[in-house]
């Protein structure tokens, strides 16, 4: 990484949506990514104003109420899938067919997992084989720490410019070891 790629992660402001244990997981990745000004809001302190960020990383275990439709901000939807993790980026323009589901955490794992089976994509079935244990409700500190690791390397990306796969493209991974 250059030099102004590290003054980019470090110059760029993320807010982090969402439950505890996995903001804790979140902001020391992207700490260790370079991100220097992170801001921590848990679900019923956000407001519809996001304020002055360059993108949102919210935990889709909430119910991602807190930016409106078509966001003019990059943001980044980590999923906690029990086995595995994945995430959906919504960019400036993109659809977000997450605002407002209460339960995108379904959606996303179902949508996911229909994809790779749609498309014939190797090493997905793990992410079948976990909509059972997602259903019901069920998490993973493992899953967690890779889903933020996801996150963390995505904002890296978005904040050095470089492409990143975005809705309805996605990232999906066996929990890291």
């Amino acid at each position: 990484m250059t030099s102004e790629e590290k003054r980019l992660i470090a110059d760029c402001r993320v807010m982090i949506i969402g439950a505890s244990d996995f903001i804790d997981n979140v902001k020391a990745e992207l700490y260790r990514s370079g991100f220097r000004s992170i801001n921590i809001v848990s679900g019923n302190d956000v407001h519809m104003e996001i304020g002055p960020v360059d993108m949102v990383a919210e935990y889709a275990g909430e119910a991602c109420t807190h930016v409106k439709g078509n966001a003019a901000i990059p943001i980044i939807y980590p999923f906690d899938f029990v086995d595995g993790a994945g995430a959906i980026v919504v960019m400036p323009g993109d659809d977000n067919e997450l605002h407002g589901n209460a339960n995108a955490r379904l959606w996303a794992a179902e949508y996911m997992a229909g994809y790779c089976a749609f498309w014939n994509m190797e090493g997905c079935d793990w992410l079948q084989s976990n909509l059972p244990a997602i259903r019901e409700g069920k998490t993973s500190e493992a899953a967690q720490r890779t889903a933020a690791h996801i996150c963390a390397r995505i904002a890296a990306n978005i904040a050095v410019g470089r492409e990143v796969k975005h809705f309805p493209r996605f990232y999906l991974c066996n929990n890291l070891e």
